[in-house]
């Protein structure tokens, strides 16, 4: 009898955790660093992408995705058009929409569905191979990463979980460390792990435990290779202390800093862009001596 009773609660206690749900603190990986990154794809290509803000400050509810420049370059448009108010012509942008698919999951880890909705580049530096994209929908994401906080540590040997949608699979999760923190690529400081990554991993996340939670440690950028073959294991990410500075540099302190709107920043980078704008307007002509 006793040993019929022991066997029922193995059972019981195996459903509840396999079937019934799953261990806490496999729970906070699941919502801290798998869901929040998105599939990113422009035309055939693409890439991956981390919902970094999804918050109504008053102005709506607005979403927003960070990824590579690289992952979306094919949606940038740049031309020449004449300009009557400046009389000469001028560089201007026209952005393509690109597609980003957030994955929902049932039993905490079996694919459900995609929601797929279009976004718009509102930011982006090809130095930084940085980008920002907003969502076009006005529903709040439920699963958003969290920016590594600036007072926290980062060493070798430090563990680091990498996600993202290799080869435009659905997110995938690769575990590793971090290797070394004083690479200099293209006159920018890149971070190394060796959490396995592959082409379509641009554009997602690196994550590292602080404190108990999970948080956003940059963006898998590049991976190593020979004429003959990929090294998965050597990969850069932009890290965390760039992201931040890009964040400021472009005036996107709203990502940042929770008493900032979206409106209040792009106001001010609608003002600045004006203000670069009357700098170039030719000066009034110098008059024309009269003839004696």
């Amino acid at each position: 009898m006793r040993r019929a009773m022991l066997s029922w609660l193995v059972f019981a206690f195996l459903a509840s955790t396999v079937l019934g749900g799953m261990p806490d603190e496999v729970k906070k990986k699941h919502e801290q660093m798998l869901y929040p990154v998105v599939r990113v794809t422009v035309g055939s290509g693409g890439g991956s992408g981390t919902i970094i803000y999804s918050e109504d400050r008053g102005d709506g509810c607005q979403t927003y995705v960070l990824t590579n420049h690289h992952v979306v370059a094919d949606a940038i448009k740049v031309r020449e058009e004449w300009s009557s108010l400046l009389q000469m012509d001028v560089k201007k942008e026209f952005n393509e929409e690109v597609k980003v698919e957030v994955f929902r999951y049932a039993e905490g880890s079996r694919q459900d569905f995609t929601d797929a909705c279009q976004a718009e580049i509102v930011a982006h530096d090809r130095n930084h191979d940085l980008a920002l994209l907003r969502l076009k929908t006005n529903r709040k994401m439920d699963y958003v990463a969290k920016l590594y906080p600036d007072n926290g540590k980062v060493y070798i040997f430090q563990p680091i979980w990498a996600v993202g949608c290799q080869l435009l699979h659905p997110p995938i999760v690769t575990r590793g460390e971090i290797n070394y923190l004083d690479d200099v690529i293209d006159r920018k400081v890149y971070w190394m792990a060796n959490a396995c990554i592959y082409f379509g991993s641009s554009g997602g996340a690196v994550f590292t435990e602080h404190e108990g939670n999970y948080y956003f440690l940059g963006v898998p950028s590049r991976v190593a290779g020979t004429w003959t073959q990929v090294v998965q294991h050597m990969g850069w990410f932009v890290p965390i202390t760039r992201v931040r500075q890009w964040i400021k540099d472009e005036k996107l302190d709203f990502l940042v800093d929770p008493k900032v709107t979206p409106t209040e920043c792009f106001d001010l980078r609608d003002r600045l862009r004006k203000e670069a704008e009357r700098k170039l307007m030719p000066g009034p002509k110098e008059p024309t001596p009269a003839s004696r």
